[in-house]
């Protein structure tokens, strides 16, 4: 087979410009991800309701929420191995069935039970959609453009989890929770029916496992015109050697991870994923409650905690284009910018309005942070185990979602004063940044070794 014959698939995807493909992929990735958004946050949205129509105490709706928490962090891991077997986008698909379907039946909860079952059992879905989304647009967009094309899908989860309260408002008065629950249901079925129809398979995927020659050489020809890919061609991945863990059961695939150079890698990403998840759901949770607490009033309370989120989606869309343009090292910055932001936070005295352009600043820095790691996570590993590299990541920085609110809350109970707590939630980000910078110089020197590699073999 001459060289003609031979197509790196890498190069091609590198040198594309703007294209109906890719644009698609990252359009219906942004779509679902604001469903899977919605979904998440669709209990909290409909549990005061609920609370009145059931006559239940609000603990009780406690452990409801720690199901869905649950099932996130199983669904991260169970669809991330998938998504490395039988491909991104039936794995979607299954991903979004199952939670449009589960968030569906809730229409017909009657009781704690049935709710605690089924949150857990959508959750499974809503967490195993992000890192199958992450994978699959990190794999068609170029290098100069993956963290940002991550940043953009966040965009739409971010956008999801916040309309919910307007739906809320609007129509729950209405027609009552079940509407919540209808939305967040038919949707996502209606959006699984779409992305098995109009998302295309990820195209690295296919050359790792070998598969489909004629489907490959058809959206390279979509990628790029002229190209007269065809299925007798050859295709390769030169800049992905270790690509023969496609086939690993997840045992095995999970071992991969840990391989060579990602002995030290995944260890400082999860270690990073996790504080830096410490800080930034203990603000979600409870920045409200202490701003009323230091004399704010609800509404600007309220407020605060939009333009966190706000100033989050800003961070994240330009974090992730810092990131395409110097790589993960010049993030390193982010979280040590982020420390006295945090700190400042439990100083007393704060107007309304330096409260507000804090909580901004703080959202910019500490989610904007957060999304640059979600950014940079894939990339560090192939297209054989990118979606259980994901996975995982996401998945175990649920450790640090659930115990930044739960040791707030103690220390909370214990009369900690306001301004040694936010102290302490400015020490994750240290953490954090000491993480990102041993990520960056290992992944600039790998660049490099590479670099060495290919000018030697040319």
């Amino acid at each position: 087979m001459s060289a003609s014959d031979i197509i790196d698939v890498t190069d091609v995807i590198e040198r594309q410009r703007r294209n109906g493909l890719v644009l698609t992929v990252l359009m219906l990735s942004t779509t679902m991800m604001f469903l899977d958004g919605y979904d998440l946050q669709a209990m909290a949205f409909a549990a005061p309701s609920i609370i009145r129509a059931w006559g239940v105490e609000r603990a009780a709706l406690g452990i409801v929420f720690s199901a869905g928490i649950f099932g996130i962090l199983v669904g991260g891991l169970v669809f991330g191995s998938l998504g490395d077997r039988i491909g991104r986008r039936l794995s979607i698909v299954a991903s979004m069935l199952v939670f449009g379907g589960f968030t569906l039946a809730t229409v017909w909860a009657n009781d704690i039970t049935s709710l605690i079952v089924l949150r857990f059992l959508a959750g499974i879905g809503i967490g195993g959609l992000s890192p199958l989304c992450y994978a699959l647009n990190l794999e068609y967009a170029p290098s100069r453009y993956r963290g940002t094309a991550v940043a953009i899908i966040m965009v739409g989860y971010v956008a999801g989890s916040s309309v919910g309260g307007f739906i809320a408002a609007g129509l729950v008065p209405q027609f009552g929770w079940t509407i919540v629950f209808w939305i967040g249901g038919v949707l996502p079925l209606l959006g699984a029916a779409l992305c098995y129809f109009a998302l295309p398979e990820s195209i690295k995927f296919l050359v790792v496992r070998n598969r489909e020659p004629a489907e490959i050489a058809r959206i390279l020809n979509r990628i790029e015109p002229g190209l007269q890919a065809q299925a007798t061609t050859r295709f390769v991945l030169r800049d992905e050697a270790s690509a023969g863990s496609a086939g690993m059961g997840p045992l095995s695939q999970l071992a991969s991870l840990f391989d060579g150079r990602l002995a030290i890698i995944t260890p400082f990403l999860w270690v990073a994923y996790i504080a830096s998840s410490i800080t930034m759901f203990f603000l979600n949770s409870w920045t409200p409650i202490l701003a009323e607490a230091s004399g704010h009033t609800p509404a600007q309370a309220a407020m605060g905690l939009t333009v966190f989120s706000l100033g989050g989606a800003v961070g994240g869309l330009t974090i992730g284009r810092v990131l395409d343009r110097f790589g993960v090292i010049a993030i390193a910055i982010v979280p040590l910018i982020a420390c006295p932001l945090v700190a400042s936070l439990g100083w007393a005295g704060l107007g309304d309005s330096t409260y507000l352009g804090t909580m901004a600043c703080v959202g910019f820095f500490v989610v904007g942070g957060h999304q640059g790691l979600n950014s940079s996570v894939g990339q560090f590993y192939s297209s054989a185990n990118r979606t259980t590299a994901v996975g995982w990541a996401l998945s175990v920085a649920k450790i640090g979602s659930i115990s930044g609110p739960l040791v707030a809350g103690i220390l909370i109970a214990q009369h900690l004063p306001f301004s040694n707590l936010f102290l302490l939630a400015a020490l994750p980000p240290l953490v954090v940044a000491a993480c990102v910078s041993v990520l960056g110089i290992s992944q600039r020197k790998h660049l490099a070794a590479r670099k060495i590699d290919q000018t030697a073999a040319a």
